[in-house]
């Protein structure tokens, strides 16, 4: 995936759902189809942007912005769903209503499909869709 380093207001998880917001650059997700979505953390970013972030910084994770990344999601999801934020903090869910989701909420569409309800990691492709 291709990631850049933002200053995290703090330590998240492999997976978590960003947004722009919060006390520092960005913050975990927690309301339905946000528009600020920012990214997501990544396991092992294979393009790093923005590598030289100040070292006195606490949390820089780099945020997924393109690729293939694993995510943490909530609810049922069929591969190539549409994936946006959800209310579960830091979580994604599939879009499952009529129309298409407001413009700028969608992190990625699922390469996976998942039947639990359950918070779980999957795979989806982050980005432009």
């Amino acid at each position: 995936d291709l990631a850049e380093r933002y200053e995290a207001d703090a330590e998240y998880p492999v997976g978590t759902v960003l947004i722009f917001g919060g006390e520092k650059e960005v913050t975990q997700s927690t309301n339905k189809m946000d528009r600020r979505k920012a990214g997501v953390v990544s396991l092992e970013p294979a393009y790093m942007m923005n590598c030289d972030l100040n070292e006195t910084v606490e949390h820089a994770p780099y945020v997924a912005l393109q690729g293939r990344v694993p995510v943490r999601v909530v609810g049922a999801v069929r591969k190539g769903d549409l994936m946006i934020t959800s209310s579960v903090p830091g979580c994604a869910e599939a879009w499952r209503e009529e129309g298409d989701p407001r413009y700028g909420s969608v992190i990625g569409k699922s390469l996976v499909n998942k039947i639990s309800s359950e918070e779980e990691l999957i795979e989806i492709v982050v980005g432009v869709v």
